[in-house]
């Protein structure tokens, strides 16, 4: 990317912000589009009507994925209940956290179950609001969490602001303040690194996985573009960009950057994968056979690959090699779906039936009947189980097989 680009991407996430970069198709200056959410215990929060009426914040956030994960979100929160708990009453101000969910069908009560600890472990008394299916999510075009929108009494977007680093904390105290109509001294800290990485890149990286787990390939796109503006050299991240490129049809961008990642990282097993099963959907099953087996050869228990080898061993007339590694495939895709909590939902069953068809395709062609029909049983019940409308169709395919860790 050019210098001038990196600079550009890099003020807007440590100075003033660029509300462009916030949402997508709304600006400061625009009115809010209004809507009603349910709240944690179901009753439903008009927040449209107070638009106008009184300053208003809306905080788009989500849980993290790990405790290792920056988390930017409840750094938010915890910083804005402050005022939440001094100026509520004082100056009128309001505050919605809108809780983007883990997925996007209904959310679990043990999601919202976290979600209630959380607050309560950290003493928030923001009122929450549940974002169920990413609707207001999309209707606002968010593309980073955790977004910040900040409207004024006049009923118009004052302020937006994606993330919330270290850097940014001066800047939000001087626009809750103005919002709120008090006036307050700013804060000065200057952004720190984590073991050599940028801490922002590395929380882009994360928040553009979640959003590619979410089916969301557009909200994935713009922060994986500017985590890897910001740190260049992230294997992780070249990786995630070649599965998003190869999701959209982009088959010589993606392996450029597999290419990449691996070269970053000559360990680095996920980029090696999916560099491969590019390869054996071109059919250059030359080349993706040792990556394959190099694979394999760090890990034994990746189930993806031994179930695209069987299926290139049987592709080159290799009937034995193929049905041993099918078998093996189905064993650990059986492992993984006993590991899943929502188990018709996960990959891996989509996965465990495709392995079991292929190896009932090879019994069948060697005239062994009796066992291609009971694996083709087998199939069959578990495709009986699957909730078709679940939005995991077609999970099955090849490129959907593709790794990041």
């Amino acid at each position: 990317m050019h210098f001038i680009s990196i600079i550009m991407l890099w003020a807007m996430l440590f100075t003033a912000p660029m509300a462009a970069e916030a949402l997508i198709g709304m600006h400061e200056g625009d009115a809010p589009k209004a809507f009603v959410l349910s709240d944690l215990d179901g009753a439903p929060v008009d927040v449209g009507s107070r638009f106008g009426q009184k300053p208003l914040i809306l905080v788009f956030w989500e849980l993290a994925m790990s405790s290792s994960f920056l988390d930017y979100s409840l750094d938010e929160l915890k910083f804005l209940n402050g005022f939440y708990e001094a100026r509520h009453s004082l100056s009128d101000l309001e505050i919605y956290g809108i809780y983007t969910p883990e997925e996007g069908r209904e959310v679990s009560p043990g999601e919202l179950e976290r979600v209630r600890s959380l607050l309560k472990a950290n003493g928030i008394q923001i009122p929450i609001l549940v974002d169920r299916g990413f609707r207001i999510f999309r209707e606002y075009g968010v593309i980073a969490l955790p977004t910040t929108v900040m409207i004024e009494k006049s009923g118009t977007i004052g302020f937006i602001y994606p993330s919330f680093p270290l850097a940014a904390r001066p800047l939000f105290r001087e626009k809750v303040n103005a919002l709120a109509g008090i006036a307050g001294p700013e804060e000065s800290q200057a952004p720190e690194k984590q073991g050599g990485r940028d801490p922002h890149a590395v929380s882009l990286y994360h928040y553009a996985l979640r959003m590619y787990g979410k089916g969301l390939r557009e909200q994935c796109l713009s922060p994986l573009q500017k985590s890897l503006a910001l740190d260049p050299d992230s294997a992780p991240a070249h990786n995630l960009m070649g599965m998003v490129l190869r999701q959209s049809g982009k088959v010589e961008e993606s392996l450029e950057n597999f290419e990449k990642a691996m070269k970053l990282d000559r360990g680095n097993v996920p980029a090696r994968f999916n560099y491969a099963l590019v390869m054996f959907e071109k059919e250059k099953y030359g080349e993706a056979e040792p990556l394959f087996r190099e694979v394999l050869s760090r890990d034994q228990t990746l189930a993806e690959a031994h179930y695209l080898l069987g299926l290139l061993y049987r592709k080159t007339g290799r009937t034995e090699e193929a049905a041993e590694e099918l078998g093996r495939a189905i064993l650990l895709f059986e492992k993984k779906s006993d590991d899943t909590v929502h188990e018709i939902l996960a990959p891996s069953t989509f996965h465990r039936i495709s392995t079991l068809y292929a190896l009932a395709g090879l019994y069948r062609e060697a005239g062994e009947t009796a066992q291609a029909l009971e694996l083709l049983q087998k199939a069959t019940e578990i495709a009986l189980g699957v909730d078709t409308a679940s939005g995991v169709a077609a999970a099955y395919r090849t490129r959907d097989m593709m790794i990041h860790e």
